[in-house]
């Protein structure tokens, strides 16, 4: 045994007494919330972005949490319980090995130099910022220096090399599916495009609004979007959709298995009818005369605790990333969900009714339910590679 896990071999050993896996991961969500909130406020580690800036950021994350927070699983962390935690061999079930142990040390230090050479980044156009940055995560997952919390510390590591080199990323509106599917893409496929394509929507403030908007529309219907590949349409792609619907100025459409958004002004005319499959091409600046609301800065965040409009946004935005954190197993339809279908009860049930009437949200939300079901059954369509080359 690598001396994390309690005799059961799955839950880690902690400072919160959980003894078991699921309310071990209950209890940290609620623990990391507060760290990372500090950490947007500017009470987290600073650094240079190097090894160990993202080691003191996994601190700060896990401090009260775990023992061996800040420790990369190819030290030997002295336990309480006279263990002694180590772990330099680790893997996803079914897949490629991350780095192994001995080698993370200079796999970290070779990511931190050629930051450095880059001056962290800083001086890009957005586009270039977003690709580069990608590239950083994508290697940063591959080392996966830490034995639990890796994804949380970089997204907070590259989110704060982000607001230094003067670009937001906003993971709240990336759904579990979408990044698990860009991770695996990259780690077992070394097919970087799929996690290029996400951090440029999450780096441009019009896609961002637009789907924050969709997102929100989703969970009106009760819809786990987080199951699912949720994003904007790419620009200057072209995509064939299968046409779900409109909600003032924004489309739904979705492909076998995803749900896709854009701008209604972006269709064809005449409009496409429900169920009907088009293709669309976007031009490559579709969203750059679009103004939208854009996710917090650092000063906004400070400013919401006096301002309640700001505040509920901020709201919004971590309840969205708590979400994320929470366990990435199949949600299964439940009797409440199925209920939800035919009859919303309370104060739902007008805007449910709306939406169905307006563009067949129930209809849209059912099929999805079903492809998602019969991909977790018979596995997913696309083959090796993922979705690298399909204009998303």
């Amino acid at each position: 045994m690598s001396g994390y896990t309690l005799a059961d071999g799955v839950t880690l050993k902690n400072k919160l007494g959980a003894t078991d896996e699921d309310v071990l991961a209950e209890l940290e969500v609620r623990e990391v919330r507060a760290r990372l909130l500090e950490i947007e406020l500017g009470a987290g580690p600073t650094g240079q972005f190097d090894a160990e800036h993202l080691r003191a950021i996994h601190r700060h994350l896990f401090q009260d949490v775990y023992e061996w927070a800040g420790h990369t699983r190819d030290e030997r962390v002295p336990l309480p319980d006279g263990t002694v935690a180590s772990e330099p061999i680790l893997r996803k079930p079914e897949g490629q090995p991350f780095l192994i142990g001995p080698a993370i040390p200079a796999a970290l230090a070779d990511i931190a130099a050629k930051l450095r050479e880059a001056d962290n980044l800083r001086g890009l156009p957005r586009e270039e910022f977003a690709e580069r940055a990608a590239d950083v995560m994508v290697e940063l997952n591959a080392v996966h220096p830490f034995r639990e919390g890796n994804g949380r510390s970089q997204r907070a590591f590259i989110q704060e090399l982000a607001r230094e080199a003067g670009h937001t990323l906003d993971f709240s509106i990336v759904s579990r599916e979408r990044m698990v599917q860009a991770s695996v893409a990259a780690h077992e496929h070394g097919d970087l495009s799929m996690m290029r394509r996400l951090f440029d929507e999450i780096s441009d403030p019009a896609r961002v609004a637009l789907l924050r908007e969709s997102i929100g529309m989703l969970e009106k219907l009760e819809f786990k979007w987080n199951d699912h590949y949720v994003a904007t349409i790419a620009p200057g792609h072209s995509v064939n959709l299968v046409f779900a619907g409109i909600a003032g100025d924004q489309f739904m459409a979705r492909t076998q298995s995803d749900i896709l958004f854009g701008r209604t002004s972006e269709l064809p005319k005449p409009h496409p009818k429900r169920d009907e499959q088009f293709t669309l091409t976007l031009p490559p600046r579709a969203y750059a005369e679009t103004s939208h609301e854009r996710p917090l800065s650092s000063n906004e965040i400070l400013a919401s605790a006096n301002d309640p409009v700001l505040r509920q946004r901020y709201l919004k935005e971590e309840q969205r990333r708590e979400d994320q954190i929470k366990s990435a197993a199949p949600t299964p339809v439940t009797a409440e969900r199925a209920a939800a279908r035919g009859k919303v009860p309370g104060e739902k049930q007008a805007e449910y009714e709306k939406f169905v009437s307006d563009h067949n949200g129930d209809k849209f939300v059912r099929d999805l339910d079903d492809d998602h079901s019969r991909e977790r059954e018979h596995g997913r369509p696309g083959g090796k590679g993922g979705r690298g080359g399909r204009g998303r």
